[in-house]
């Protein structure tokens, strides 16, 4: 490298080391995310009074980190699990289709307080159904060629819960439904029962030996 007029060498372009750059020491850990939080500052500070606004800042990373997972997870139930918030957040859960009668959560079921909820909820949502299809993709691969039985079951259902709605509780026929009785009547009843069943039938008296020698 040759020198200026001064004598000195030229800086250099590339800016220097970075903070973290360079071959790490065997054995180095890379610390966790949670440990990089200022837990001071966070519990000094005041309770907020609705958790709500707070959060809502703090939405679209919570989005992009689902990306992530769909796009580099190592994990196959993390990958289920980001795909499904996606939709959810998208789309709303599944509706209740087959047998049960509740009705379907639409997306951001909640009353917004301002025109900024509403502009939140309302990006939110969008940037979630901008990978919708990535999520359905991840789920189909996962279900027919996943590496375990148990994500490839919990991807299947997945499927079938957006695709057919979820299975709600079995509902038995009117005619079929036994008629409600009264307290006294069951008391009635039981008593009816017990006795039929000798449970509470009069004992019998013993027989007399000398009679039965006679």
């Amino acid at each position: 490298m040759s020198n200026d007029a001064s004598g000195n060498s030229p800086k250099s372009k590339r800016g220097g080391k970075r903070p973290g750059a360079g071959r790490k020491p065997k054995g180095y850990v890379k610390p966790a995310a949670i440990s990089q939080l200022n837990r001071v500052q966070a519990l000094a500070s005041e309770p907020p009074v609705e958790i709500d606004s707070v959060a809502q800042t703090h939405a679209k990373d919570a989005i992009e980190a689902f990306v992530k997972i769909l796009f580099n997870g190592s994990s196959e139930p993390a990958r289920i699990s980001a795909a499904k918030e996606i939709l959810d957040r998208g789309y709303g859960k599944p509706a209740v289709e087959i047998g049960g009668d509740a009705a379907p959560m639409l997306p951001f079921m909640m009353r917004p307080t301002s025109n900024d909820t509403i502009s939140v909820t309302e990006e939110v949502r969008l940037e979630a159904r901008r990978y919708a299809n990535l999520a359905i993709k991840t789920l189909h691969t996962i279900a027919t060629n996943g590496a375990s039985e148990t994500a490839v079951a919990s991807a299947a259902k997945a499927l079938l819960d957006r695709g057919l709605g979820t299975v709600g509780k079995a509902r038995m026929i009117e005619d079929q439904k036994p008629d409600r009785l009264g307290k006294k009547e069951e008391i009635r009843r039981a008593a009816v029962e017990a006795t039929a069943s000798g449970i509470f039938s009069p004992r019998q008296p013993p027989r007399n030996p000398v009679a039965r020698a006679q």
